[in-house]
Parts: C-alpha cells; sequence; structure tokens
C-alpha cells in the first residue's frame, strides 16, 4: 500500500516543511570571531603580566600614580578592541542561534523549550548565569538536530554533547577564580573595578589566580569553537545544507 499524502519517514535529514535558513556562511565568519576574541583574550593575560612589576613598584610608592597608569594604557587599547570584536562575535552568534532554533521547527520538534525568542534572550542575560541556560540550551540544539531523528517524535532521547558540560565547568571555574582575586574582565577591570591603588593592588596580590582564572575562561572558548563547528556540522547534515 502506497503511504498517505504528506507522509515523512523518521530520520530522512533535510526533508522540511519549508525552506531551511541556511548557516554554513554565518558559521564561518563567527567562528572566526570567535578565534579573534580568543587571540585578543591570551594577548590581554600576557599584557597583565607585563604590568605586575609595575603595580608592586606603585603599591611600594617606588613610583607615581602616573606612572603606573601610563603603564596600563596598552591593556586599556588591547581590552577596548576584545570588547569590539566581542561584541561583533556576540551579534553574530545571536542570529546563528535564532536561526537554528527556527529550523528545528521545520525538522519537526515544535515542542521545544528554546524557541527562536528564547535563544535571543539566552544570548543576551546568559552571562548572568554564569552560562548555565546557556547549557541547556546547547543540549536540547544538539539533540534536536541529530540527523537520524528528523520528524522523530522521541528526538530528546539523542546522546548529548560533552562539550557543552566541559566548558560550562571551565567557566565557572574562571569565574569563581577571578571572584576571588576581586577582578573582572575586560575594560571594567580598569575602569570600574576600583581606584588606581586598589588595581595595583590586585594585580600585586593575586596575579597568579587572575592568570589561572584567565586560562581557564580561554579553554572554555576553545571547548565551545569546537562544539560550534560540530553543532554546525550536524544541524547542516539534519536540514539538507551542502
Amino acid at each position: 500500500m502506497a503511504p498517505p499524502p504528506g507522509y515523512v519517514a523518521y530520520g530522512s535529514a533535510g526533508v522540511m516543511s519549508r525552506q531551511a535558513s541556511r548557516i554554513g556562511g554565518l558559521t564561518k565568519w563567527m567562528v572566526g570571531l570567535l578565534v579573534a576574541q580568543l587571540v585578543a583574550a591570551f594577548a590581554l593575560v600576557a599584557v597583565q603580566l607585563t604590568v605586575v612589576g609595575s603595580a608592586k613598584d606603585y603599591v611600594d610608592r617606588l613610583i607615581t600614580q602616573s606612572d603606573f597608569e601610563d603603564k596600563l594604557v596598552p591593556y586599556l587599547l588591547a581590552a577596548l578592541l576584545a570588547a569590539g570584536v566581542a561584541l561583533a562575535g556576540s551579534i553574530l552568534m545571536i542570529v546563528w542561534t535564532f536561526r537554528i532554533s527556527r529550523n528545528l521547527e521545520s525538522l519537526g520538534h515544535p515542542e521545544r523549550k528554546f524557541t527562536p525568542g528564547a535563544t535571543v534572550a539566552v544570548n543576551l542575560l546568559g552571562g548572568c548565569t554564569l552560562g548555565i541556560i546557556n547549557f541547556f540550551m546547547w543540549r536540547e540544539l544538539w539533540k534536536a538536530s541529530d540527523p537520524s531523528m528528523v520528524n522523530h517524535p522521541d528526538w530528546k532521547q539523542s546522546e548529548a554533547s560533552p562539550l557543552p558540560a566541559v566548558q560550562l565547568g571551565l567557566t565557572i571555574g574562571g569565574a569563581v577564580l577571578s571572584g576571588i582575586a576581586g577582578a573582572v574582565n575586560g575594560v571594567t577591570m580598569f575602569r570600574v573595578g576600583g581606584k588606581t591603588s586598589d588595581i595595583a593592588e590586585q594585580l600585586a596580590d593575586h596575579i597568579g589566580l587572575i592568570v589561572i582564572g584567565s586560562l581557564l575562561s580561554l579553554a572554555a572558548s576553545v571547548v565551545f569553537i569546537v562544539f560550534a563547528r560540530q553543532l554546525a556540522a550536524r544541524h547542516m547534515s539534519a536540514t539538507g545544507e551542502a
């Protein structure tokens, strides 16, 4: 007997109720910005190490506040550049996850917690939860993008990638160490973080914790880049994007 009209077999990757939004080109640009952001963050750690000696000299009153602030100029410039790259990457991330989530509706997975609108909110506010909400979003997007689960009612039973959990652990670890050191990332470290004397004391007394926390954050970024590439390949296979 012939199947009824509109019948779609389970696991038929690329068979969709409407045209899927392409993510291939967007993924390349986003990953490129993530790599640039990673390089900038690594440069910030390196620059921090170069001003530790000046921070100690300022704390010991061997140099003036003006001399110490002059030493911070390269870091501030690098931090501003890193912030600009991060902003551009965040915008692409919002568009990227929005397209993936919208495509999942056509893959036969209408009942999801992270709808296209929800992914925008998670990308904007997820940092306030140290990436915990993002962790659950990435798990759902991964499972729903399984090429073997297109139009399958049990898609939530698909195996999740371990990478989001690794990223979350590294992110929280880096945040805890940075919190103990009393430091904050990016431009705010030297502008909102406190007086010049407080900044100097943070660098002089807690540079070890600051660097280790930063390295954990860098490792989390590397893990996410790998995950993003894998998720994109998985999703493109499900939607039939060449």
